[in-house]
């Protein structure tokens, strides 16, 4: 059986940093909805849905609101962390630093999107969907230039 050759190291490596920094990115994208729902009126809807459960209502109950919106922000804590744990480990494995950057950032994006319309439903238009591929495109023409 042959020995291994020096490029597998060199694969498994490459692969590595793009899948720290695409996780990276979208923990950026989770701290940033853990964010706005620490803030955010879902969060009172989400308290009084719990609440309903137990036959109870926020004017009996207002702590459990703050607990739910202090979760929400330990979950930021926590999200943000995570997203600068992966993304200095991707840094670290990558050849260049603009390409992780161009990862995180990307995947950032399109991962906010997807919760914003699944958490939020917010209607992301066509146009968006576009002008978020021009960028993608973007974003790649700039990290080929670094080959």
């Amino acid at each position: 059986m042959p020995p291994p050759s020096q490029s597998q190291p060199d694969q498994k490596r490459h692969s590595r940093w793009i899948i720290l920094a695409l996780t990276s990115g979208a923990f950026a994208a989770l701290n940033g909805l853990f964010a706005k729902l620490t803030t955010d009126t879902h969060t009172s809807s989400l308290a009084a849905s719990l609440l309903s459960l137990f036959n109870a209502n926020l004017d009996q109950h207002p702590f459990v609101e703050v607990v739910i919106r202090g979760i929400f922000f330990g979950l930021n804590l926590l999200s943000n962390i995570i997203m600068w744990a992966l993304f200095t480990r991707a840094l670290t494995a990558s050849p260049s630093t603009t390409k992780v950057s161009i990862t995180n950032t990307s995947a950032n994006f399109l991962v906010t999107a997807v919760l914003g319309m699944l958490v939020f439903k917010e209607n992301v238009a066509p146009l968006w969907w576009v002008g978020a591929g021009l960028m993608g495109g973007g974003c790649v023409l700039v990290g080929m230039r670094d080959q």
